[in-house]
Parts: C-alpha cells; structure tokens; sequence
C-alpha cells in the first residue's frame, strides 16, 4: 500500500528536499573520489569521480525543473506543467552520454598508444572508494524510495544514475585490485567498462522519460477493472484509461450501475476512488456514471469528476 501526496505544490517542495539532501552527499563523494584518483593517479578512479560529479549537477538541474513542473495549470497549460520532469530525464541522459563519450575517447587513446601511466595504489585510495560506495549504496535506496513514495520520474532516473555509479565502483574497485599486482594496462580497460556501463544507465533513462512523456498507461487496465467490480452495485466497467504518477497521475473509468439512483452511484464512486488512490498511488480519478439500462441504449452518461 503506497501512501501519496496529491498536492504537487507539496509533493515538488519534498522532492526538492531529497534532491538538496542528496546534492550533499553526491559533492562528498566527488572530492574522496577526486582525491583516491589523485593520490593514485588512475584514470578509472579518475572518471569515476566525474560521474559522480554529474550526479551532482543532475540534483541541481533537478531542483530547478522539479520546482517549475510544480506550477498551477493555466490557460495555455491546463494539466499542468508536471512534463517537464521527464524533460530532466533526457537532460540527465544527456549529461551521463557527454561523459560516457569522453572518457571513452581518453581510454581508447591510451591503449591505441600504449601508453599505460603507473598507478602508484595504497590502503587510503581503497578506503576512500570503499566510503563512497556505501554512500551511494544509501543514496540509492532513500532516492527510489522518495521517487516511488512521490511518484517523481526525475527521482527514479536520478536513482538509476546513482545505481549506476555503484556498478562502475566497483568495477574500479576491481581494477584496482588487478592493477595492484602491476597490471597498468587494466586501468584503461576498467575505463572503458566503465563507459559501457554508464551508457546503459543513460539508456534506462531515456526510456524512462520516453514512457512518462508518451503517457504510457500506469496502472495495468484489468487491475482497475478488477478493483471496481468488488463493488455490487456495478455490472460493467468501460473505457478505462490512466497516465502518469503520484500527484500527476490519472484513472479514468466508465462504471455502469444495476441502479438509477445517483446518490448512491456517487458514494461508491467516492470509494473506488479513495481506493485507487491508497492502492495506485493515483491523485487525480474521473469516474463517468451510467444506469444499466441507459448504457444499454446509448443515452449520455452522467459525468462525476473528482479532483
């Protein structure tokens, strides 16, 4: 059961406080990881350390485009602005190809070149990556859970860009370990994993943002159906249709009632409604009412809209 917040007023002002918290430990990871990188000079701590830095500056772009979705609907804009979320998935996305490419090209000049710099390795740089990675370890689990708690596409993808720094890390890490035994060449190597992996957390992104901005349904239609035919009072449930999450999520269904009386249809349309909420984490449902006999012959229905 996923409680959710449906003010987006309230829900941007809590998704800019994880953002903020997270920024701080992101900046403390960058400077121990710059610093093992120095100290070692690897040029796979190196790059891990830059991608952690655009973890960072993912936090920043964050706050300011999580706090412009939050704006009321207006004229022009009458769902909102909550869109603009996922558009910070793409810049996110962007940010991680950008340093994919770039350490890449360094890596591949190195071994095209054969020239391997030694790394000079000691307790404190593996200390120092060992910190970070359970930093980010925490990072990853309070950031998911903040993004599924208040349905923030732009959390998730953060989240997944973290997770992505857990796995090159490691990597690093492992290297590391090789590189310990004099092994110059792997550090270039590990580089370039590095690369593949921060290209597939890029693509996880992507089709994060893609899904969110192509409205992708967001709760599986049978489930919808499923949970109003609990109620006696309705024989048939149509045009079922839902979008987005948390406080810009929408359901929208057609209940058909054994009944004319709407009074009673309202109230248990009112708790369907608080049910898909508690259960889906959906803020916004609009729930259509028709009499059986009515939607039998094709009279209008009559429309309940909650907001």
């Amino acid at each position: 059961m996923v409680a959710v917040n449906t003010h987006p007023a309230l829900t941007s002002v809590a998704v800019r406080r994880v953002l903020w918290t997270i920024l701080i430990a992101n900046l403390l990871v960058v400077v121990a990881k710059a610093v093992a990188g120095w100290l070692a000079g690897s040029l796979s701590v190196l790059s891990d350390a830059v991608h952690s830095l655009t973890d960072a500056a993912n936090n920043l772009i964050g706050v300011w485009l999580i706090r412009a979705a939050a704006k009321p609907p207006d004229p022009e804009h009458p769902y909102g602005h909550a869109k603009l979320e996922p558009l910070g998935a793409f810049i996110v996305a962007a940010l991680m190809g950008l340093m994919a490419y770039e350490i890449g090209r360094e890596a591949a000049l190195r071994l095209w070149s054969g020239s391997v710099s030694p790394v000079a390795l000691n307790p404190l740089t593996f200390a120092l990556l060992l910190g970070t990675l359970i930093v980010n370890l925490l990072v990853v689990a309070y950031e998911r859970r903040a993004g599924q708690q208040l349905g923030s596409s732009f959390l998730l993808a953060d989240a997944q860009h973290t997770l992505s720094d857990v796995y090159v890390t490691l990597g690093v890490l492992a290297g590391l370990g090789g590189m310990w035994f004099g092994w110059g060449w792997l550090d270039p190597i590990v580089a370039l994993v590095v690369v593949g992996v921060v290209g597939w957390g890029a693509y996880q992104v992507l089709l994060t943002a893609i899904s969110d901005l192509m409205d992708t349904a967001a709760v599986d239609s049978n489930a919808l159906i499923d949970l109003a035919r609990q109620h006696p009072d309705v024989v048939d449930v149509r045009q079922v249709r839902s979008r987005g999450r948390g406080a810009y999520g929408f359901a929208e269904l057609t209940l058909v009632f054994r009944h004319n009386d709407l009074h009673r249809a309202h109230t248990t349309s009112d708790l369907l409604e608080a049910q898909i909420r508690q259960v889906y984490a959906i803020a916004h449902v609009t729930i259509h009412l028709e009499p059986a006999e009515e939607a039998a012959s094709g009279a209008l229905s009559v429309e309940e809209t909650s907001r």
